[in-house]
């Protein structure tokens, strides 16, 4: 009998074990939004390490392709600040932290926080240094450029505007500024480029009226295409809220304190103090432990049985 029971007890434990085998783990489901080497990362992750959390918020800031990758990466990027803004061989790398999470804002404001915080965190970092500065000048570029593409896109002038858009960086200021695009904020980067393959007008070359040919009499005559009007067509306050915006963009995104509150973007009243990067993004950096697909409290250690 008791030979028997250990036969039945073994095979039970091998059925229970072969099923086990066969359920999916929760942090690698076929509809999670992270693949499989991604998720053994995240769970790799510790407090004790913010260059980690950092470096896979980095890579998963250049695929952030969906909502939950996006709120995914916010959420290393302010761990690797919060866990790193006190320890002076990880200061660095929250600093860098900061830098990306500004780069994920479309708030002036808040990225201007967000870079005041590198700075603090690190003022001999690779941002406050000359490289800063040629990043600077690469920004006023991209934005001078933004801001003659709305130019170009309002005269008919598609194929110079679609150009300037192909130009590095003037994509991501427009799409920064998408909500003031339009007095509603509902035009976007993507209709500004549709509308940029509608010209130049076809039926007279973009110059509004249509000339008779050599050798032929007769009044030149408004195209009937475009209305003598090549270009965007907007309505005044949708007009008003281009040509406020690309005043902030052509003066070098220093935005003026009367410009910044009237669109919203005005910087929050705060001090650029690390400590309140986690509470300001909402995040709990008690919970530094990733499983099953959430963040977590790291487990108590056992205490050891007294002998």
């Amino acid at each position: 009998m008791n030979t028997l029971r250990w036969i039945f007890l073994l095979v039970g434990l091998a059925v229970a074990a072969f099923a086990r085998s066969q359920e999916p783990s929760p942090t690698t489901k076929p509809d999670a939004p992270w693949s499989a080497e991604e998720a053994r990362r995240l769970t790799a992750l510790s407090s004790e390490r913010p260059d980690l959390y950092l470096e896979l918020g980095e890579e998963l800031l250049e695929t952030a392709d969906s909502p939950e990758r996006i709120e995914l990466t916010r959420q290393l990027l302010v761990r690797a600040i919060e866990y790193g803004r006190s320890r002076t061989e990880y200061r660095r790398d929250a600093a860098s932290a900061a830098l990306a999470l500004s780069s994920m804002s479309k708030r002036a404001g808040e990225r201007r926080w967000l870079q005041a915080i590198a700075e603090a965190l690190e003022p001999s970092s690779a941002y406050a240094d000359a490289s800063r500065e040629q990043a600077r000048e690469a920004n006023r570029e991209a934005a001078r450029r933004a801001s003659l593409f709305l130019t170009q896109l309002r005269s008919g002038e598609g194929i110079e505007a679609r150009e300037s858009l192909a130009a590095p960086g003037v994509r991501q200021v427009l799409q920064q500024h998408e909500r003031e695009l339009s007095a509603s904020g509902r035009m976007s980067v993507q209709d500004l480029e549709n509308e940029s393959k509608k010209w130049p007008c076809t039926n007279c070359s973009g110059l509004g009226i249509l000339v008779p040919g050599k050798g032929q009499k007769g009044p030149a005559r408004i195209c009937p295409v475009c209305g003598g009007q090549p270009g965007l067509k907007l309505s005044a306050p949708d007009l008003a809220a281009q040509l406020h915006l690309q005043r902030r963009l052509l003066g070098d995104n220093e935005d003026n304190w009367a410009a910044m509150i009237a669109s919203g973007d005005a910087p929050p009243a705060r001090d650029p103090e690390p400590a309140e990067v986690a509470s300001a993004f909402l995040v709990d950096g008690r919970l530094s432990i990733w499983r099953d697909g959430q963040w977590i409290s790291p487990l108590p250690k056992p205490t050891p049985e007294a002998p």
